[in-house]
């Protein structure tokens, strides 16, 4: 009586604010920009998975004539690769113009051109690179000080390349920035719209001909304010707004998200959501993305690129070690228990549960509203990820730098997500026994409960 007291009182003040998130139209075409740039992230993550089994897993083993006999379909991987991650920025920014303009109810097209187009008035137009001289070919330095289009800098050589956009600044670094130009912009773009500051046209003009003209000078207004103020800010500050936002914000969230208790309160508020029946993924989804998305990204590219791993916990950090928990409660039921429709539900959710979906034994048993499940549903995904998250930090198992499908069963998730690091397959297995573990004790009360009617 005492757990079903406490779970209503959680529902009556959880269910309006998750309600109120879920709701925010904002947050709704944040979180659907993010989901809109799928297929094309999805195509480049599979690309830079085959090179890897093509490369990497062959190179543990010293068979280098797999990557040499396919060597033709990892550089056509690499040129998907190039055509996806690497400009996840301004895929992001046209879906969020056209999310924005849904809201509005404009040209979608136009607001996410816009927006695109207003990212790029913002970030740098060059690229410079420095190159070590010392102990290079005698008298090179000396040379090369007297070409006045390169600047030498002691034994240091720096180009700089004009006219060209920065490859870093339209990748996940440019996230946050892009989800404030892109806000700004397209706002601004689909009210003057609505306002009918348009250039007015005759009815006899076609359809296709008219609706880009009726956007011209709301674009133009919108770049124009995005424009007036990048001059200002760069006039004032004497840095880019990208490098501004990333210092000031970016970065300190970024590394914010790293920490255990940010990783452990995540994990509680999903499985809280999700018990009281509401989709915990897409309440938090624009928290995930706009973190934890980053971090997938920033790991995928760094990967690609043979760099150092800058982030230890991503996005499918929690997909490859710990959403898969409930699988525990499923396997506690066939091993243990002698509820009938437990067993039925079990026996129904366990192939779904193989590939990520539980709802089948979350609505089916029901884990959702039930006072009996409410501690181990929460508690189960808090423990696994306190055992992934520490076995990570310490190096006992790879980061995860590849973007894996949700339905990936779980064990081969965590394999393939941490770029075939055969100790994911044992972590995988571990929190696999100690969700099933904790839900056996609440599976035997579930059954006595039931016998005593």
């Amino acid at each position: 009586m005492q757990m079903s007291s406490l779970v209503d009182k959680w529902q009556a003040r959880l269910m309006p604010i998750a309600n109120k998130i879920g709701n925010q139209k904002f947050l709704v075409a944040l979180r659907d920009s993010f989901i809109g740039t799928l297929p094309v992230i999805m195509t480049g993550s599979f690309a830079l998975m085959v090179n890897a089994f093509l490369s990497d897993l062959p190179g543990q083993f010293g068979w280098t004539w797999i990557s040499s006999t396919f060597q033709w379909l990892i550089d056509i991987n690499w040129l998907v690769f190039k055509g996806s991650i690497p400009i996840v920025t301004l895929l992001f920014l046209f879906t969020f113009g056209v999310n924005i303009a849904k809201i509005y109810n404009t040209d979608k097209v136009s607001a996410g051109l816009v927006a695109v187009a207003s990212y790029i008035i913002t970030i740098g137009g060059s690229v410079t690179k420095t190159f070590e001289l010392a102990g290079k070919t005698p008298g090179l330095s000396k040379a090369i000080s007297k070409l006045p289009e390169l600047k030498l800098d002691g034994s240091d050589l720096s180009v700089t390349i004009n006219s060209v956009i920065p490859g870093d600044q339209i990748s996940a670094r440019g996230y946050f920035t892009a989800i404030l130009i892109g806000f700004v912009s397209a706002i601004i773009f689909c009210k003057v719209m609505n306002r009918n500051w348009t250039i007015k046209l005759p009815d006899s003009v076609p359809p296709a001909i008219m609706k880009p003209f009726l956007s011209i000078i709301p674009a133009a207004i919108a770049m124009y304010v995005v424009g007036i103020a990048t001059y200002l800010f760069n006039l004032v500050t004497g840095e880019l707004l990208i490098d501004w936002i990333y210092k000031i914000l970016q970065a300190p969230l970024l590394s914010l998200s790293q920490s255990f208790w940010a990783v452990l309160l995540i994990v509680f508020l999903n499985k809280i959501f999700w018990f009281f029946g509401l989709h915990g993924g897409n309440v938090l989804a624009p928290v995930m993305a706009s973190l934890f998305g980053v971090t997938m990204l920033a790991n995928l590219e760094a990967y690609q690129a043979g760099h150092a791993i800058p982030y230890m916990w991503t996005d499918n950090s929690f997909g490859a070690f710990v959403w898969f928990d409930a699988i525990g409660v499923a396997i506690a039921i066939l091993w243990q228990s002698r509820n009938k429709h437990y067993r039925e539900v079990a026996k129904l959710g366990i192939f779904p549960m193989v590939f990520n979906i539980g709802e089948p034994v979350m609505y089916g048993l029901p884990i959702v509203l039930n006072p009996i499940m409410f501690i181990p549903y929460v508690l189960t995904p808090m423990v696994m990820v306190t055992v992934a998250y520490f076995a990570t930090s310490m190096g006992l198992v790879a980061p995860v730098t590849q973007n894996v499908t949700w339905v990936m069963p779980p064990i081969l998730y965590g394999f393939f997500a941490t770029a075939f690091d055969w100790r994911a397959i044992i972590l995988s297995l571990v929190n696999i026994a100690i969700s099933t573990a904790i839900y056996l004790p609440f599976v035997k009360m579930a059954d006595k409960q039931e016998e005593l009617g």
